[in-house]
């Protein structure tokens, strides 16, 4: 049986406020912007595969193609061993929330799968932080710099006020619907962190 250590869980659900009004205030609340950061430090971690494929690209360039397999190895082990303990710093410092520590059979298997699927996540988190940031911060500013012509096929064309119009609502639906995808994408790595290195309990 594994010895499962029970976190506690300080984000209580009402955190986030429910419905449209909840919706509209996403983006002003502090704690939004602590799931942002949060996403953001993921990168960090995506960084070790460009790391891997450098590794194993000298080591092909070199004539040294039996030590692909040890780099791969060699990663691994260190994902297994390190991994667990950034996102358990990752998911404190940024949202206060307790993953726990799990010990027991199968912990280097865990801990890969948890790499692979934590990277999916994250590589799904992270583009929607970039996606939210650039077109809200490109379509909310359009009133100012978007006047000027634009051929009959242009998006809300082909008056440019219409072309205006359209990019600004835009910017205003991704201002925000984003915040809200990023948190749920947040929430699914404290999920997948407490179901594979730490307790099961749901985030």
């Amino acid at each position: 049986m594994p010895n499962t250590v029970r976190p506690h869980a300080p984000l209580a659900r009402q955190d986030e406020p429910a419905g449209l009004r909840g919706l509209l205030r996403l983006p002003f609340r502090r704690q939004t912007w602590k799931y942002v950061l949060y996403t953001l430090l993921l990168p960090l971690a995506l960084s070790l595969i460009l790391v891997l494929q450098y590794a194993m690209k000298a080591a092909q360039d070199n004539g040294h193609q039996e030590l692909g397999p040890l780099i791969l190895l060699a990663v691994l082990v260190v994902v297994a061993v390190c991994g667990p303990g950034f996102e358990r710093v990752r998911a404190r410092f940024w949202l206060g929330e307790e993953i726990g520590r799990r010990s027991g059979d199968n912990r280097f298997v865990r801990h890969a799968a948890f790499y692979v699927l934590n990277m999916l996540a994250g590589a799904l988190g992270f583009l929607a932080v970039a996606g939210w940031l650039i077109v809200s911060a490109r379509n909310l500013t359009y009133p100012v710099w978007g006047w000027r012509s634009y051929p009959d096929p242009a998006w809300g064309g082909p008056h440019p006020a219409g072309v205006v119009a359209l990019h600004f609502a835009a910017g205003v639906v991704t201002f925000f619907v984003g915040p809200w995808i990023i948190v749920r994408l947040a929430k699914l790595q404290v999920r997948l962190a407490r179901g594979f290195i730490g307790s099961d309990r749901p985030a």
